[in-house]
């Protein structure tokens, strides 16, 4: 096999050793090293010949996937530690996410036997048959925040398609990812069905340039992503992108204000707000704005604050100093236009940084704060005096990922999430995912869907045989 390693010229842009941090502690997890481009290619060479014989057994795929999710709940505890450790998360949300990478797995099971095609014949007597075939070796690029979850959340429908993956997980986390991979090697995924490799963007761009490589799933942040996509264009890759977001919540005045508020101020701090699908923008009307910002801001400011690991911590450190430090300075922004609660560094018994949840009153819509994916725990509390107009603000910034809508109206409820430009909109509630419903991004938030039979479709060609 010819080898593609990076000329002379090139090395010094191949990816350095990372150097992750436990967030909590500051204290250094063992260095990553990039995966070498001659290895890269070893392994996508290896993912391409091991795919039609994993492809043709469905069944098989759906035992192994079975047994994964089986595995995945038995080392729960173990998993949580990691996680908690890699990414400063709380110990709950840990294990809310091994559990939501288990039923991911379990669901996409019962898809890997669905066949996804269809015969019809034409008026001409001819028969038509419509297959779906596995893209190929696909790459999936995965986040530090969910990575477990996140992870599962996309390689579970590439497997049921019938494909083999790469998986980059972030520096951050490689040590969980290699785990949670082992795990799934030892419930009977091969070994060249399922590789995990190391580096940065480097490494992500040599692999999305191969040309065996016909499918690649990031999730990130916006700008990533346009790296991402531009890099698959060249090749004609397939992508799936789930972006940032800066998500609205729509607060009618007829709304039950006793279970809103307090659920929006619970989705904010989502991971220490480092979530995609975080709440980062309350529209409420004028009348309850007082309200409103009053009770979120209390019930944030009552938050306790600590060591992730303590089951009592409901926020955690972000994820570094210097993310913090960004948060920071886009809250410092916001105080020379409106008036903020919170959003004050502190070490709460911990060396790691935490940021009080801050809440911008009334930002001006053309404001840095209310168009900037902030990713941490901020959010805008902003008036409007009619519904379109309420419509019009959600609508506002590049993004359009999740949003929300409460009201005791059904009927209005149903009209406004017509209106909402975003991939999901919740009704009375915030944060429901199933693996079941396909998610993903308007605008500057994605590409493609995830979950659901529209996520194993993700990983398929569609065929038509056409037989005279």
């Amino acid at each position: 096999m010819t080898s593609t390693a990076p000329h002379p010229e090139d090395t010094a842009r191949w990816d350095p050793p990372s150097r992750p941090v436990d967030p909590t502690s500051l204290r250094p997890l063992p260095e990553v090293a990039a995966t070498p481009a001659d290895e890269l290619d070893d392994a996508v060479a290896r993912a391409d010949a091991a795919l039609p014989r994993w492809s043709r057994d469905g069944a098989h795929r759906a035992r192994v996937l079975r047994a994964w999710a089986e595995a995945l709940r038995a080392e729960t505890e173990g998993l949580v530690a990691d996680l908690v450790r890699e990414t400063g998360k709380p110990v709950a949300e840990a294990r809310r996410e091994v559990a939501g990478a288990a039923d991911a797995l379990d669901y996409n099971a019962g898809l890997a036997r669905l066949t996804g095609g269809a015969t019809t014949t034409q008026p001409d007597g001819t028969i038509s048959r419509l297959v779906r075939e596995p893209a190929g070796v696909s790459l999936l690029l995965v986040p530090w925040n969910w990575p477990v979850m996140l992870m599962a959340r996309d390689l579970a429908p590439a497997l049921a398609a019938g494909v083999t993956a790469i998986v980059k997980p972030a520096p951050q986390t490689v040590h969980v990812t290699r785990k949670v991979v082992a795990m799934g090697h030892r419930a009977g995924v091969p070994s060249d069905v399922l590789h995990v490799v190391s580096g940065d963007i480097a490494v992500a761009q040599h692999l999305i340039g191969r040309p065996l490589v016909r499918a690649v799933a990031f999730t990130g942040s916006t700008s990533v992503g346009e790296r991402v996509l531009a890099s698959a264009a060249a090749t004609m890759t397939r992508p799936l992108l789930e972006l940032g977001g800066k998500n609205p919540a729509i607060v009618l005045p007829d709304a039950d204000l006793d279970v809103a508020l307090p659920a929006l101020a619970r989705s904010v701090v989502i991971t220490a707000g480092q979530m995609c699908m975080a709440c980062s923008r309350v529209l409420v009307h004028r009348s309850i704005l007082d309200e409103a910002v009053t009770v979120v801001g209390d019930l944030l400011a009552a938050l306790r604050l600590g060591d992730p690991a303590d089951p009592a911590t409901e926020l955690g450190p972000l994820i570094s100093p210097g993310h913090a430090a960004s948060v920071l300075g886009h809250i410092d922004a916001a105080r020379a236009h409106s008036a903020v609660r919170g959003g004050e560094l502190t070490h709460p018994g911990i060396a790691g940084h935490v940021v009080t949840p801050a809440v911008v009153q009334a930002p001006p819509l053309d404001s840095g704060i209310v168009s900037t994916d902030v990713f941490g725990p901020v959010v805008t509390i902003e008036p409007f005096d009619e519904t379109a107009e309420a419509v019009r603000m959600a609508n506002a910034t590049p993004y359009g990922l999740v949003a929300g809508i409460w009201t005791r109206d059904s009927t209005l409820a149903q009209h406004l999430a017509g209106e909402i430009h975003a991939g999901t909109v919740w009704v009375n509630g915030w944060g429901g995912s199933y693996p079941d419903i396909p998610t993903g991004g308007y605008k500057s938030s994605g590409l493609g869907r995830t979950r659901g039979i529209a996520g194993v479709h993700q990983f398929t060609e569609l065929k038509h045989i056409h037989v005279s």
